[in-house]
């Protein structure tokens, strides 16, 4: 018998350390059926929590159309959507309905995520043989703004809040009533997590924190960037996550943020920059670590310890109703305190969830208390063109009291053999 990691009072993952492989990677689920009713619960979770804020604020009609918002209020979760950043398709909610109009290759799997076939409305030509409820063998309206029209045909709103960012203009025009932006309204809405999208997060962290370790076990002198991001993404992969964000970079490219793995062969002293992520059930990632090559040189240790000093300190400064800018300003002071001055930073952590960058982000000038029952980042980067980069970030839960670390991984400067 494998020993299980309880995540709650269910045993939903095992961890597989005395496995074949010995290698820690996260196993299989001791009961999926669990997961499956706890998912499937949660979908139902997040619905009730947007209607409880569409009541508060008197709207009944909220429409949707980015993936994340879609996904969080629907259950739904395309791979069309998640693939194509020009993908057309909204969602519709009212008090007592869940529309969702897409494309009509959307049709049968939007079925199976659990969404009722009369309250799917498809646009332009794709086809499911057969006669059963998923079937679709006729095309249903040529356009979006068609599909559309039908899905709020018989509705009559009287205030409406709209993703707007997301709509064709013809679309905004045709909404039939005051229309509040929904993207600031749904960042508001996602914002505290339910109980499981706090495990769920926990679990996402987990897997990422474990590729970073395997990333820098695999590190040697002659592989390149892109050999070391392989062995993150494959045990991402290995535990259950869908790699997404992938900077695994050194020597002088470590500088460079948030860009693509290269080709460049480590060699003796190189800083290598991790910064990676990947998705579980829609959740999102987002952790950093640093290692070098061989013994660091003073400088490196030095700004180091610098930036690791910045993170503490946030990461000791953070609880709920603490003001983000007050938390931007503590961990940039501590930076420079330990000798990395002037420490320029546009923001030092962010929200996270079903997108990796949520609201509030912890920059000089946000006055947003921070909620319990939010989950951030908290990271204090440095870059320089020429020298290096290197990060440490972590990720938790805001409590009452301070702030609940998921990642628990060695934040030091690794050292990988020479």
């Amino acid at each position: 018998m494998h020993p299980y990691k309880r995540l709650t009072s269910q045993k939903l993952w095992i961890d597989n350390g005395d496995s074949v492989n010995n290698n820690g990677t996260l196993g299989g689920l001791v009961d999926k059926s669990i997961l499956v009713s706890r998912l499937a619960q949660l979908s139902i979770d997040r619905l009730a929590r947007v209607r409880e804020h569409m009541a508060r604020d008197q709207v009944d009609t909220l429409v949707v159309a980015s993936q994340e918002n879609v996904m969080y209020t629907t259950g739904y979760e395309s791979m069309g959507a998640t693939i194509n950043r020009r993908f057309t398709w909204a969602a519709v909610i009212t008090p007592d309905r869940v529309l969702l109009v897409a494309p009509a290759a959307e049709f049968a799997p939007a079925i199976d995520a659990g969404l009722l076939p009369d309250n799917i409305f498809t646009f332009g030509t794709f086809f499911f043989s057969g006669d059963s409820p998923s079937s679709h063998t006729s095309v249903q309206s040529a356009t979006f703004e068609i599909a559309f029209g039908k899905a709020l045909a018989g509705l009559r709103p009287k205030r409406v809040v709209a993703e707007n960012m997301y709509l064709p203009g013809s679309i905004q025009a045709a909404l039939p009533a005051p229309v509040a932006d929904a993207a600031s309204w749904m960042l508001n809405v996602r914002a505290r997590k339910l109980p499981f999208e706090i495990e769920l997060m926990r679990k996402v962290t987990e897997i990422t924190q474990k590729a970073i370790n395997a990333g820098i076990a695999s590190a040697r002198i002659g592989m390149t960037d892109k050999d070391v991001a392989r062995v993150v993404a494959s045990e991402m992969s290995l535990g259950g996550g869908l790699p997404r964000n992938l900077t695994v970079v050194g020597g002088h490219r470590s500088a460079l943020a948030d860009v693509m793995s290269s080709e460049r062969v480590l060699k003796p002293g190189d800083l290598l920059r991790f910064d990676v992520g990947c998705s579980l059930y829609g959740y999102k990632s987002d952790m950093a670590r640093t290692a070098v090559v061989g013994e660091p040189t003073k400088l490196q240790s030095s700004r180091y310890a610098a930036i690791l000093a910045g993170l503490e300190a946030e990461l000791e400064f953070v609880k709920a109703g603490v003001v983000a800018r007050d938390v931007f300003h503590h961990g940039v002071a501590a930076v420079e305190a330990h000798g990395l001055a002037p420490y320029q930073r546009q923001h030092i952590g962010h929200a996270i969830g079903i997108s990796v960058y949520e609201w509030p982000v912890i920059t000089p000038d946000c006055t947003e208390p921070l909620q319990a029952g939010s989950t951030f980042c908290l990271e204090t980067p440095f870059y320089e063109p020429g020298w290096g980069g290197m990060m440490a970030e972590e990720t938790g839960v805001v409590t009452e009291s301070g702030f609940e670390l998921f990642s628990t991984i060695d934040r030091s400067l690794r050292v990988i053999p020479d």
